[in-house]
């Protein structure tokens, strides 16, 4: 049995079950990571693709890019 911290208070839980819970929530988490692993790896790919896209659009058209360059960020 172990005590288990329970907002202000502690209760005697068995460590078998404190366990389970822990692992259950390390699974979540790896869970979670591998998504988001996932959904980074896609969007880098659309990262890519949009600035090739960009590139190529501002090679296909001179004053296009002339103009960006001309605008000033504030």
């Amino acid at each position: 049995m172990f005590l288990h911290r329970f907002t202000c208070r502690f209760i005697l839980e068995p460590r078998s079950l404190m366990v389970n819970e822990q692992e259950k929530k390390l699974n979540d988490s790896e869970t979670a990571i591998s998504s988001m692993e996932t959904s980074k790896e896609y969007l880098e790919k659309q990262l890519g693709e949009v600035e090739n896209n960009i590139r190529e659009l501002l090679q296909q058209d001179p004053g296009l890019a002339r103009q960006i360059l001309s605008m000033t960020v504030q």
